[in-house]
């Protein structure tokens, strides 16, 4: 589940991006374009906070594993946030875009970093979470974030078809 979420996290987020180069007003949405761009945005929000509490379920590694958790959370409030401030015109929707995408970067930053710190295979998971953090999901950020995703649902399905009867997650 958690590599399928992942997916849709990133092909949405790699949507969103592609939709720049149609100069949506997603800000005060009056096109189809425009309400697309807010969907899309909003959508790869909550699909990688569903992923990255998934991932803390049963996390590559146990260093910072709880900041997967918070990250999650983190994107979610980031999503619906731009779902209130950009569809519904509600100002307040901005402090749960700000503060859920500042602390979902923050979130994955330090769990990137503690998990490349441990001596296992799995570490190359943190490398994941860096490059999804570096996008911090606006303009080119988004594609980032969206090939780090992709790229990392990829890692997961590898890494569970090469683990004994007892996978380490679910794919």
């Amino acid at each position: 589940a958690t590599a399928s979420i992942l997916v849709l996290g990133g092909v949405l987020a790699i949507g969103r991006w592609l939709l720049e180069f149609a100069e949506v007003q997603y800000y005060d949405p009056e096109s189809l374009a425009d309400y697309s761009a807010v969907i899309l945005q909003t959508g790869a929000g909550v699909a990688t906070g569903i992923a990255l509490i998934l991932l803390w379920r049963n996390p590559p590694v146990r260093r910072g594993s709880l900041l997967l958790l918070v990250g999650g959370l983190a994107a979610i409030a980031q999503g619906l946030g731009n779902l209130f401030e950009d569809a519904f015109g509600l100002a307040w929707g901005e402090w749960g875009f700000l503060v859920g995408g500042v602390g979902m970067v923050f979130a994955l930053v330090a769990a990137g970093a503690l998990a490349l710190s441990v001596k296992s295979p799995q570490r190359w998971s943190g490398a994941f979470l860096l490059v999804g953090a570096s996008g911090g999901m606006l303009g080119l950020g988004l594609a980032i974030m969206g090939l780090a995703w992709l790229g990392f649902a990829v890692w997961i399905v590898r890494q569970v078809d090469q683990s004994s009867p007892a996978p380490m997650f679910s794919a």
